[in-house]
């Protein structure tokens, strides 16, 4: 067996000698970490038994896809050559607190540094202070452990509020410095100057300065300090020095206000855009570029309308309608009066129609211009003040129980064509006919054969919309 050993062996260390003698590149990352240990692919010469080195794991035996960790309990040469090491017991590893945190070391004041937690926890429940001083507590209590939920529930003071305080709190340290500020106007901000000072914080340190004391003197609210912040960088972003706007803060209010005029079509929003920038403009020249715009304004220029003109664009179906002449009700008017009842045509794209002279008694009802309307020669509506008093309407109809019934009374219009051809009389089709005094009813084509006067077939009987009948069950009933 040594001698198996030692002849495997052999090679290894010849190859390794030889290797050295030629200054050949260092073997690969894989076998540095593990990859060509005990048992793999550096004694048998093979990329089948890639491994890699995880904490957790054993090593032993000759399987591939081992994980060997150095050190561990059948991780050794034994075990390695063998393949058959002792299972290795499962260990728990736990980092070191502070292993995974990759942020700054938290700066602490040097006036609170020494400062106990529960001091400063009880100057932040009564705010004894500016808040740029109870500002500098904040990092000393976090260095102590306390999170903003814990100084929260311990002082009453707002996450926002401590989020605002340290945003501010830098901006106000940038600021402090003796020179950078006239006198007096540091002291602006020491009470809620921590809101005023928040909206300089995407600034420049150069421009917060100038800013802070342009917020001083004009006395600005958070609101316009934001304003101010904003125009200070897109005065910084479009260069506006090249249209005549410096770098003061009074400048680049005024050149916002320049461009929203230039943005603005009513000739009243680039007057009045134009007025502010005037009044907060610190330089010659670009007051001498808002009152040319003022200027041009005076002069003749085009003006929008202020009424507004509502424009729409009909459906063919929202135009789809046919007047038809009510010749009265049917309980009551007559023969002479159906006969009697005028006809028109729409045209036009509008379906534009005009009433005859004789027409001008009558009243008209507009229904959907269904094909049974365009195909008839003459129709006439007549007006039923309730479909269950007739009878006619009860016999044709399904109804037979009272809730039946309800649902049929009600006001409807039924329609028939006085010019259809009544020679042939269809026993399956209603019939508007008239007695020997001209008084009017509905009747079925074998009655109406028998030698009453018929006027006309009935086209359809039409009711009122109602909740309970779908939206669309007329239009396919009568074929649009």
């Amino acid at each position: 067996m040594m001698a198996s050993l030692s002849a495997n062996f052999k090679p290894f260390a010849a190859g390794a000698r030889s290797q050295q003698q030629r200054g050949a590149a260092p073997p690969p990352p894989s076998a540095r970490l593990g990859g060509g240990g005990y048992g793999g692919s550096s004694f048998g010469g093979s990329d089948r038994d890639r491994r890699l080195i995880l904490p957790g794991q054993e090593a032993g035996g000759s399987s591939s896809g081992r994980l060997v960790i150095p050190g561990a309990p059948g991780g050794g040469s034994g075990a390695g050559l063998g393949g058959a090491g002792a299972p290795a017991m499962q260990q728990n590893f736990r980092p070191p607190p502070g292993f995974m945190d990759a942020a700054a070391p938290v700066e602490v004041a040097p006036e609170v540094a020494g400062m106990h937690p529960e001091e400063m926890l009880n100057r932040l429940r009564s705010f004894s202070g500016h808040w740029h001083q109870l500002a500098k507590l904040l990092p000393a209590l976090q260095r102590a452990g306390f999170d903003g939920p814990a100084i929260e529930e311990a002082t009453g003071l707002e996450r926002k509020i401590q989020n605002v305080w340290g945003t501010a709190s830098q901006v106000y340290e940038s600021i402090k410095a003796p020179g950078l500020l006239p006198p007096g106007a540091l002291e602006h901000f020491d009470a809620e100057g921590e809101y005023l000072l928040y909206e300089l914080r995407f600034l420049s340190i150069a421009q917060r300065a100038p800013a802070a004391a342009y917020i001083a003197e004009r006395n600005l609210s958070p609101h316009e300090s934001m304003v101010l912040a904003r125009a200070i960088k897109e005065h910084e972003r479009r260069n506006g020095r090249r249209e005549g706007f410096a770098d003061t803060p009074g400048d680049a209010l005024a050149y916002k206000f320049y461009r929203d005029a230039m943005e603005c079509r009513r000739k009243e929003d680039i007057e009045s855009c134009a007025r502010k920038g005037l009044a907060v403009a610190e330089s010659d020249e670009a007051r001498a570029r808002l009152a040319e715009l003022l200027e041009e304004q005076e002069g003749p220029s085009f003006q929008l309308p202020t009424a507004i003109l509502t424009t729409l664009r009909l459906a063919r179906d929202e135009l789809g309608f046919r007047p038809l002449a009510v010749a009265g009700d049917l309980q009551t008017a007559t023969a002479d009066q159906v006969l009697a009842a005028p006809k028109v045509a729409s045209e036009g794209v509008f379906g534009n129609f005009r009433v005859p002279q004789h027409g001008a008694g009558y009243e008209w009802v507009a229904l959907p211009n269904w094909s049974v309307l365009t195909l008839a020669g003459h129709p006439v509506a007549l007006m039923i003040e309730d479909c269950a008093s007739v009878a006619r309407i009860r016999d044709a109809s399904t109804a037979k129980t009272e809730d039946e019934l309800k649902r049929l009374s009600g006001q409807g219009v039924v329609v028939m064509d006085i010019a259809a051809d009544v020679s042939s009389v269809q026993p399956s089709q209603y019939y508007l006919v008239a007695d020997g005094y001209g008084r009017l009813d509905l009747a079925p084509g074998g009655e109406a054969a028998g030698g009453a006067r018929v006027l006309g077939p009935v086209l359809f009987l039409a009711r009122p919309p109602s909740r309970d009948t779908p939206s669309a069950t007329t239009s396919e009933l009568m074929s649009l």
